[in-house]
This record gives C-alpha cells, structure tokens and sequence, in this order.
C-alpha cells in the first residue's frame, strides 16, 4: 500500500486540511470537513472516503478515495519525515523561559490502522514563542503536527503546564499553573487561565476570557467573561479592575 501511495503522490508534501497549501496532500475523517476546500483553487490530492458532493472546489483538487483516509495519510507522512531533522524552536526577543521548559516535544498523536494497530504520527511542525514571553519551570509544550504550535507576544506562562500541538495562545494571555491544554487549542488575546484548568482539544475560547480554578472546558467559548465549573458556565462579565 505505501508504494502505491508513493507513486501516486509523488513529489507532494502535506499539509492539515485548515492550512492548504500547494503541492501538497492533505485528508478529511468525514464530510464536515469539506468546508475547508471551498472554492480551494491550489495543485493539492485529498484522501477521504468519498468525494464532496455540494461543495465547489478547484479545478486542481484531486481525490484519493479509501475507507482509512487518516491512516494512508500517516503512512505517506511519516515515510516522509521518518528521518526528517527536528525543526528549531523560534523564540523571540526579551523572553523569560526555565531552564527546564520543554518547546520540542512530540505531541500523542495516535492513528489506528485498518487491522487496530496504535500508529505514532511524526510531528514536523514547529513552536514559535512571540517576545517577552514568560515561561515557569517544568512546563512542556509540544510542536505542532503539520501546523506550528504558536504562543502570542507578552504571554506569562506558569510553572507545570502542558500545551498540546497545534495550539494557539494569543498575546497577553496569562496561563496559572498545573493547566493542560489539550491538542488545537484556540486561546484569544488576554485571557486569564486558572490553575488546574483543563481544555478540551479543538476548544476555541475567544478573547478577553478568564476561566476560573479547576474548570474544565469541553466547547467553544464565544462570549467575553468569567467561567467556572466542571462542564465550565459562564458566570458574570469581566470588569476592567478586574484581577486575581
């Protein structure tokens, strides 16, 4: 089956089906994900189980069709990168970081294969930190899979934290101690998270947010304002004296 997906995508890349970019492939778990090919007009093959049916895409959009689309596309990726060199981490001016923080951590991204064997994918982003960044002891923050995992300008980070792949903190957002945020997380400008918070992987909390000790985040937050509880609820707004 590799040689095959190697004869047919040769000379292409990859690339996540929300950052296409040209010359590449790409894959959809179910057709909720077709949005993202939507008037798409780059040289680029999509592996999925069937093609779009109300969705117009480009002319130069081809289609690889299989009943696994995730995990032909880990084989062709991880071929590619299996001896891959790690990129460097881009840490901007003026930053505090541990001694002990970890940016080039592999994320857990597992890929079941047709007969449920665990597949690891190979990470082959990146993590950026933005200036003036602050960064506690013993947190650990992953590169991205096929994105970049990126922290904002003037973020304060605390000690023991865990920032999954591909997550993405907004500038001036303050993150306690002991929080995990789970892989593609979204997190706005200025936001305020507790310790012992817990987000939900693909959560998008919008700006100007703060989450209160403990919380546990399971959707998107699209409202400004304070949120506690375990699913978190929204509780009241945030005023401008407002501080821990």
């Amino acid at each position: 089956m590799l040689e095959t997906l190697l004869n047919t995508f040769e000379g292409y890349k990859t690339c996540s089906i929300t950052n296409i970019r040209d010359k590449c492939i790409t894959f959809v778990r179910d057709a909720s994900y077709f949005k993202y090919l939507e008037n798409v007009n780059k040289d680029i093959w999509v592996i999925c189980k069937q093609r779009p049916k109300n969705t117009y895409v480009g002319p130069k959009v081809k289609f690889y069709l299989h009943d696994y689309p995730e995990y032909c596309f880990t084989l062709f990726h991880n071929y590619m990168y299996m001896y891959y060199p790690k990129k460097e981490p881009i840490i901007g001016q003026r930053c505090k970081i541990h001694e002990t923080v970890v940016l080039d951590a592999d994320g857990l991204k597992v890929v079941n294969s047709p007969d449920g064997e665990k597949i690891s994918f190979i990470h082959s982003g990146n993590t950026i930190v933005g200036n003036e960044v602050e960064i506690g002891p013993y947190t650990v923050v992953h590169r991205g899979t096929l994105d970049d995992t990126v922290i904002g300008n003037k973020c304060k980070i605390g000690a023991h934290n865990n920032i999954g792949h591909n997550c993405v903190i907004g500038k001036e957002t303050v993150i306690a101690t002991g929080v995990v945020l789970n892989g593609n997380v979204k997190i706005g400008e200025k936001c305020w998270i507790s310790s012992g918070v817990l987000i939900r992987h693909h959560v998008t909390v919008c700006p100007n947010t703060v989450i209160g000790m403990g919380s546990v985040v399971v959707k998107d937050i699209t409202k400004p304002g304070i949120y506690i509880g375990s699913p978190a609820q929204y509780l009241k707004p945030v005023t401008k004296d407002w501080n821990f």
